[in-house]
């Protein structure tokens, strides 16, 4: 078979580029210097020194000592010895990877995959290649659910961060990750893994096999590879860390009114009692909306004299109103709630009172576990690949993929604000009568917010079926110049399903008694208390929607490789191409989503549309001495949607020994808005937000607030009655694309062999810039576009409420960011890989680190914090260190992930609640600084042990958290999920775990 194809040669790493271990999986081991296999290719995938390759980051062969870009390599030996099911878990260990979707989202926003996002810029900004060929997205919003790459057939993973969209594509931002599966596998491989923790939680096994063989006298290919993955779910209630919703508490000193470090509490024995500080509830556990109902004291229920007109409820003899657990006297509020036998009481909307189902604040719920903190999943996958030569010239190349997924979300049960109750509603119990007689007007409606945890957890099942098929044709024009055609198309579907909601329009009408014109099988409904709804009530007001989504896209290109001439470095080498996709998107929700008439998962629209591109692109790469080579690529797009986009980049590289090598490059880039971002129609949400008009903002305009629909009458002292607000978001088709500048600057040292062992080292700087960003304006945007500067278009969002002035929704939209409000990131990637000949064996390290020195968005600095406006952490430092040796029996491996802890950085709605200060009053900047606790270091070791058994079977065991850590309770994490920040220490959720893996060849 040849094997010298430029183009058939695929893609492939820089082989000296630092990997995760980089090193060659050898099948023998010598006392002399190591050796590979054969001239193209190491036992563990990576290409040995002296073949001819392809680099992601370019379309180019090249000698694989060469790259103008850094490249990180992970191998299929270290998916093996991570014992990586998803690629995610294993990727998301670089340092140079924030994040993004995980097991830990059950959350996501309806985004319920996997994904990679590097450098934090979002995963819609990070290109995913297989083969070198991208991946279709996986959802209108852009992203591409790695989940889906069949992780047994992985040789490589390859990772170029920083611009790559003048060779791959506009929305290569912050580069790609490209993983390159075997396509020349014969014979039979079958493995069997299952992991479970230390504690008995989060069983997960996996069964996959491959089959491959040649045909036609070896002159073709083909694998047939399948697998199938589960994992079970883990509730946030089964550990101490998770089971309850916390508070948070701010110790102030008494003498000098000095902020101490504000700190979690999920119990009453959590808050300290220091003598001389007082004890501030900064944010309350749990929700303030439980299943025992609160009746608020506002405008519409002001109740009066609620001691003397019910003694029995609130007399001095059984209440406890502070929760001291000694009765106090008669409590007379206008805030009232229910206990668990249905009687009316007073409210304590905070305190330290801890009552079962109830958080920390008595009558708040405790909505921890009924989430998931390890979402249920399973998947299954078929793939077949190959390749066919017709001649010594011609071939055909084809991957065809199918892959059904299923993930389960858990959400407490549906919270309903602001419900309307007709003051003769017939289940009325007898002592809310009372009180409600008591009200200046009797007759008038009441609102009330309720719980239904009768229905269950809001339930969200979540199916994807992705198909995906590619076929490459390739000719060899001569020796130096090749040619091929690509074909592929891909499909997704979505689907999903919601249980657990309230039919709106139902409760309705059964709190309003089955008037006439009522929906069949109305039923009067008791929502007075908890568990009061029978099943005949449950019945009527409870709903399931579903919802599916579908996104295709077509794409046919053309490459043209080869060489030129001869330069004084070498040959002149040059790319050039075509392309044409085409993205087509749809959603199609549920008939009570597109009308409102849903309490529990938020409201949407349809959305549909499309968007193609045609392009061109040129590369070249020319050693014009032996010491200097120079490169450029250019790649024009035509977008429907944006028109013409340009990108390009320069590439130089410096070579003044045989051993060291200075690179550096720079890239200009473009990114065309994407289906979601142009289309969506009006998806609900509920974000928090600030009223500019409350009485306490210092710098409100009242005449303009009362302009704007409030009411004069309560000017004086209106308050926002709500936290959050309802929202609903638009996309935007008059949006442009995203411009983004990068560049790189570094070094690469390989002295050979030395003290005896193959050194690489390599450190290099990244910039990147990212300007007209498209980002979602939230409501509080347009609030104080409209309050502060008076922004007519702004304030036409808005929608208040005429008789009491509170806003009740606010339209939100995507926009491009204003000139100055840029994102960028910069920092330095470094590494060390080296490997020996030691105790009979192969001994390697490998170590892989990033600084970021800058994270800045809109001007502010987030590195080093806890919560900025892309990703999650980011950490000042990152590095990811493995240690190993191999034999021809043995493999053993420590494998140490360190990111150092964050400043956490609050919310401003957490401060302002906190504190009187108006968000533009200068000295609410300072409040920041007056919060010096940080978030403590990742610290994770894993241990990995391979015993070659025989010939043809191998066994691995893994333990991964050697060191059994637990996530901290973190403040910021308060505001996330699971009292922690999850996402950053997601390897620490079931502490220690076990994972065996056995695997046989024939």
């Amino acid at each position: 078979m040849k094997t010298t194809s430029i183009l058939k040669a695929g893609a492939a790493p820089l082989a000296l580029s630092l990997a995760l271990v980089a090193s060659p999986a050898l099948a023998q081991v010598s006392d002399g210097p190591l050796q590979p296999e054969d001239e193209t290719a190491n036992a563990d995938g990576t290409p040995s020194e002296g073949a001819t390759i392809v680099v992601t980051g370019s379309r180019i062969a090249r000698p694989n000592i060469e790259a103008a870009s850094p490249v990180t390599v992970v191998s299929a030996e270290q998916v093996q010895l991570t014992g990586t099911t998803t690629v995610e878990n294993l990727l998301n260990e670089l340092p140079q990877v924030i994040p993004g979707n995980t097991r830990v989202s059950n959350n996501a926003g309806g985004e319920n995959f996997s994904t990679i996002d590097l450098r934090g810029l979002g995963a819609g900004r990070t290109l995913i290649l297989l083969d070198g060929e991208r991946l279709p997205a996986s959802t209108t919003t852009g992203v591409t659910d790695v989940s889906q790459i069949p992780t047994g057939l992985i040789e490589r993973v390859e990772v170029v961060t920083g611009g790559a969209s003048a060779v791959y594509g506009s929305d290569a931002i912050a580069g790609v990750v490209n993983f390159i599966l075997k396509d020349d596998f014969e014979g039979v491989e079958l493995t069997a893994q299952s992991g479970i923790s230390e504690d008995g939680t989060g069983f997960n096994y996996n069964f996959s096999g491959l089959v491959g063989g040649n045909f036609a006298d070896n002159r073709g290919n083909i694998s047939v590879y399948g697998s199938y993955t589960k994992r079970g779910g883990v509730g946030q209630g089964r550990y101490d860390y998770s089971r309850v919703s916390g508070a948070i508490y701010l110790p102030i000193d008494d003498a000098t009114g000095q902020y101490g470090i504000p700190y979690v509490a999920d119990d009453p024995s959590d808050v300290r009692n220091t003598p001389g500080f007082t004890q501030a509830v900064a944010s309350s556990g749990g929700s303030a909306t439980p299943p025992w109902g609160v009746i608020d004291n506002n405008a519409a229920n002001p109740f009066q004299n609620l001691g003397t007109l019910l003694p029995g409820n609130f007399g001095a003899g059984n209440t406890d109103t502070n929760c001291d657990g000694v009765a106090g006297g008669a409590y007379n509020t206008g805030a009232l709630s229910f206990n668990d036998a249905g009687e009316l009481t007073p409210r304590n909307g905070s305190g330290l009172c801890s009552i079962p189902l109830r958080s920390i604040g008595s009558s708040r719920y405790n909505f921890a576990p009924d989430n998931y903190l390890i979402t249920p999943y399973d998947r299954l996958t078929i793939t077949a690949n190959g390749h066919y030569e017709f001649t010594d010239s011609t071939r055909l190349k084809f991957y065809t993929s199918y892959t059904n997924a299923n993930q389960e979300v858990s959400l407490a049960p549906t919270p309903a604000t602001q419900i309307v109750v007709p003051a003769d509603s017939p289940l009325i119990p007898a002592d809310l009568q009372v009180a409600l007689a008591s009200r200046p007007d009797p007759d008038a409606p009441f609102i009330i917010n309720r719980r239904f945890t009768e229905t269950g957890p809001r339930l969200g099942y979540f199916t994807t079926d992705a198909k995906n098929v590619r076929a490459i044709l390739e000719h060899d024009l001569s020796d130096n110049w090749a040619v091929n055609l690509v074909g592929s198309f891909g499909r997704i579907d979505n689907k999903s399903r919601n249980e657990g909601n309230i039919r709106n329009s139902a409760l309705a009408q059964g709190l309003s008694g089955c008037p006439t014109g009522s929906a069949p099988g109305c039923v009067a409904v008791d929502i007075f208390g908890p568990n009061t709804l029978t099943p005949a009530m449950l019945s009527f007001v409870a709903l399931t929607t579903t919802d599916t989504e579908t996104f295709e896209q077509v794409r046919v290109a053309s490459n043209l490789t080869g060489s030129l001439f001869e330069l004084p470095g070498g040959p002149l080498g040059i790319a050039i191409g075509a392309e044409y996709r085409k993205d087509t998107g749809s959603t199609f929700v549920d008939d009570a989503k597109r009308t409102g008439d849903i309490i529990g998962f938020n409201a949407q629209n349809d959305i549909s549309g499309s968007i193609n591109v045609k392009e061109v692109y040129g590369e070249i790469r020319a050693p014009i001495l032996s010491l200097i080579t120079l490169g450029a690529g250019a790649r024009y797009s035509d977008y429907s949607s944006v028109g013409g986009l340009f990108n390009w980049k320069a590439e130089a590289e410096f070579t003044p020994t045989d051993w060291i090598k200075v690179r550096g490059s720079f890239n200009k880039a473009a990114r065309a808005p994407n289906v979601f971002e142009l289309f969506q129609n009006g998806n609900q949400g509920f974000p928090s937000y600030t009223d500019p008009c409350n009485a306490s903002s210092t710098s409100r305009d009242e005449a303009f607030c009362i302009a704007q629909g409030v009411p004069a009458s309560v000017i004086d002292t209106f308050s926002q009655n709500n936290q959050q607000v309802q929202a609903f978001a638009f996309g935007n088709p008059n949006l442009s694309e995203e411009k983004a500048e990068t560049y790189t600057a570094g070094v690469v040292l390989t002295p050979g062999y030395l003290f005896g062992g193959r050194v690489t080292l390599t450190a290099d700087y990244y910039h990147i810039k990212l300007e007209n960003r498209v980002a979602a304006q939230g409501a509080q945007f347009f609030l104080s576009q409209c309050y502060t500067q008076q922004v007519a278009s702004a304030c036409a969002r808005i929608t208040r409420d005429p008789g009491t002035g509170q806003v009740t929704a606010v339209n939100t939209t995507v926009v491009n960011s204003e000139d100055g409000n840029d994102f960028i990131t910069a920092g330095i990637d470094g590494g060390l890989d080296v490997t020996y000949n030691a105790f009979g064996g192969q001994l390697y390290l490998s170590d892989v680190l990033t600084y970021v020195d800058k994270y800045s968005i809109n001007g502010t600095n987030f590195t080093d914090t806890t919560s900025p406006g892309f990703g999650g952490v980011i950490p000042k430092w990152a590095n990811t260190a493995t240690v190993g040796w191999r034999n021809d029996t043995i493999t053993g491996q420590v494998r140490y992930v360190w990111k150092k802890g964050a400043k956490q950085n609050y919310p401003g709605a957490f401060l302002d609640g906190l504190y009187p200060y108006d968000l533009n009053d200068p000295d609410f900047a300072s409040l920041y600084d007056q919060f010096p606790d940080r978030i403590p270091d990742l610290h994770l070791v894993n241990l990995s042990l391979r015993w070659q058994a025989a010939e043809n079977f191998e066994f691995t065991a893994i333990v991964d958290n050697l060191l059994d850590k637990t996530p901290p309770q973190t403040t910021t994490g308060i505001f996330e999920q699971s009292n922690t920040n999850i996402s950053f220490y997601d390897r620490y959720a079931l502490g220690r775990t076990y994972t065996f893996q056995a695997r046989v060849k024939f």
